[in-house]
């Protein structure tokens, strides 16, 4: 009887030991996850070179372009941008001729470009999408797919999902067009994003919006018109996206930077412009400015602090460093003169911390 006795108690330990080992290891696990943080790099609109509708490419097929930026992007956890224009080899020019006529045509081959670069995500909710009719929107979802960049903007791509060391990352963007989905569409917001939010452990909202040109940089209330063309109401957009779920908000669209906000804890980039246009855009004074912003966020999505990266475009060669930082300090200085009660310290070389 002691022998059966001292036996049951001996079973009974070890089974409370590995009650305690198994309750410790989901400790561990929750504050594993609790304290996790994430880091995000975005940057705004891209177009490595056009072949219609004419030859338009730049030195060494483009290869150089992001050499000054690369190791920032893959030194990420994920990296995205907006790609200005179509991948595709062929196709038929939708617009007509004109001053005011721009269409960008990217050959397949250049995907390389942004997988090398480092690029995850790429968001096609923009203007230039539907150049060259929806058979060249098929051919960049599909080239893009291929090479392992997850793609969204339109109907048949309106979300992007990647796991990174058991991290799950979604990805959802919008725009002003009818061919892609759009930033006013209220309805399609919500429902994307609430779909999206159940399928990942960090939501990505990027959209392109929002007047045109140096004389466009500061935040408007209300909707903005371009041309007459409505181009959102951006401010009331990216709350919108914040309250349903999403993590970050990033724009680009008006080929200049604008203000940073920090929304319920979560952060907002209104613009950040053009980054690797080197051709087929104008590249002068605001323009030419680069930012690539990168974001640490907690286990909630909320920003724990970042950094603006400035770099600046010239014709050929695409973003290169700016020991000037101009980026930051523009991006400061309209933060500052945009949002009210702003909580963003933007530091002179970029650094972005929370006011306490």
């Amino acid at each position: 009887m002691k022998i059966n006795a001292l036996g049951a108690a001996i079973t009974a330990m070890l089974l409370n030991i590995g009650l305690l080992a198994t309750a410790q290891v989901a400790t561990d696990s929750t504050d594993a996850a609790t304290q996790r943080v994430v880091t995000i790099a975005m940057t705004g609109d891209i177009m490595t070179g056009s072949i219609m509708p004419e030859l338009d490419m730049p030195p060494n097929d483009g290869r150089d372009i992001f050499v000054d930026c690369d190791s920032l992007l893959r030194g990420a956890d994920i990296a995205c941008g907006n790609l200005e224009g179509v991948l595709a080899d062929k196709g038929k020019p939708r617009k007509r001729p004109g001053r005011l006529s721009f269409s960008f045509m990217m050959p397949t081959r250049s995907v390389k470009l942004l997988v090398d670069a480092g690029y995850d995500f790429m968001g096609i909710a923009n203007n230039h999408i539907n150049d060259f009719y929806p058979v060249a929107i098929a051919s960049t979802i599909k080239t893009l797919r291929d090479n392992g960049i997850g793609v969204a903007g339109t109907d048949k791509c309106e979300t992007a999902v990647r796991e990174v060391n058991g991290v799950k990352y979604g990805f959802c963007a919008f725009g002003h067009e009818k061919y892609s989905l759009r930033t006013q569409d209220t309805l399609t917001v919500k429902r994307i994003l609430k779909k999206l939010r159940t399928q990942c452990d960090i939501l990505i909202v990027c959209f392109h919006g929002g007047s045109e040109g140096i004389s466009e940089r500061h935040l408007p209330y209300g909707t903005e018109y371009f041309y007459g063309a409505d181009r959102g109401n951006l401010r009331q957009f990216a709350h919108l996206c914040i309250d349903n779920g999403a993590d970050v908000v990033y724009g680009h669209g008006p080929h200049v930077c604008r203000a940073m906000e920090l929304y319920k804890g979560h952060l907002i980039a209104y613009s950040l412009g053009n980054f690797a246009t080197p051709r087929g855009m104008k590249l002068r004074e605001q323009t030419a400015f680069a930012p690539l912003l990168e974001a640490r966020l907690d286990a909630e999505g909320k920003l724990i602090d970042g950094k603006i990266h400035s770099f600046i475009q010239y014709r050929d060669l695409g973003p290169r460093i700016d020991p000037e930082n101009k980026a930051a300090l523009e991006i400061r200085s309209l933060t500052i003169d945009d949002i009210k009660d702003n909580r963003l310290i933007i530091a002179d070389d970029g650094t972005i911390t929370i006011k306490k």
